[in-house]
């Protein structure tokens, strides 16, 4: 058993591609993101606290959530267990349909007993780091990452699994909960849904409260409340993220200049692009580029 004592600060990590199977990694801090997190515990246990409350995925559990609401491991029984960490805007691209996009959004995480599907998907996540490169930094995986075609496949087969861990989700939980403590109302979670698509398709370009509030007939403070009270950040701050998210991708894809992603991403300016992205990345955009590479 490995137990961790948690500071009261909430690290902003950067969303990416992430995979590993293992121990649970040191934490010494609550933490948030903007990916889809993936945790399946094959042995073991893992007690979490998140948004605050006290969290526990069991042997043979998956749990999913988005990883925007603060939450840290504060204890394992240590065993073998599996991370997969989807950034929330490749999620959208998808284009899955609402019941399951929405039920993310949620005060909770999705957890399922499933112990078949959990080993289905450990035993290829190890693959799939290989192929993608998405496994922790420093362990050398990303540096041998395979071929083009192998990490299509590879992102392929993850979206098949998620789409897996939710339909076995929703067949395990086929009416949705009532609302009250823990639980949030249906017409909220849409709203914030198509709030955060929103926020994906245009974050390239300028893009203003307003325009967000008006895409869900919201005013704008209305529209701050019900998406900060829901996903655990602000909308600002969620525009943020998704800027950065993409800044990321075109400095580790692409030859384009520190100058022309800026803009690419949506930054108004290079000075805010260099605060927010080097706040995410703990380096700057060029020290980034050259670690990813």
């Amino acid at each position: 058993m490995t137990q961790w004592t948690l500071s009261d600060a909430v690290e902003e990590m950067p969303a990416g591609l992430w995979i590993r199977r293992g121990s649970p990694p040191p934490m010494v801090s609550m933490h948030r993101h903007d990916d889809v997190e993936i945790n399946v515990v094959l042995d073991g246990q893992l007690h979490y606290l998140f948004g605050g409350q006290p969290l526990t995925i069991r042997e043979g559990e998956i749990a999913v959530f988005w990883a925007a609401q603060p939450h840290g491991l504060v204890d394992s029984r240590t065993g073998d267990m599996c991370w997969v960490h989807v950034p929330f805007s490749m999620f959208l691209s998808w284009g899955l349909p609402e019941s399951q996009t929405a039920p993310l959004l949620s005060a909770q995480p999705l957890i399922t007993h499933a112990p078949e599907l959990a080993r289905r998907i450990a035993h290829t996540a190890e693959r799939w780091g290989e192929e993608v490169g998405g496994s922790e930094p420093g362990d050398g995986t990303g540096d041998d990452a395979g071929d083009d075609d192998s990490a299509e496949i590879a992102l392929l087969e993850i979206q098949a699994a998620v789409r897996r861990i939710l339909r076995a989700s929703s067949l395990a939980n086929p009416e949705p909960p009532a609302d009250g403590a823990g639980s949030v109302p249906a017409a909220r979670l849409r709203q914030v849904s198509a709030m955060a698509q929103h926020v994906r398709d245009n974050h390239r370009s300028p893009l203003a409260i307003a325009d967000i509030a008006a895409s869900v007939h919201l005013t704008p403070s209305h529209a701050m409340t019900v998406f900060r009270r829901t996903a655990g950040v602000t909308l600002g701050d969620y525009v943020t993220m998704c800027r950065v998210a993409e800044a990321q991708r075109l400095l580790l894809t692409t030859p384009m200049k520190v100058t022309e992603i800026a803009e690419a991403a949506g930054f108004g300016s290079l000075s805010s692009f260099y605060e927010h992205a080097s706040a995410a990345c703990g380096m700057t955009p060029r020290e980034y580029r050259r670690q990813g590479r």
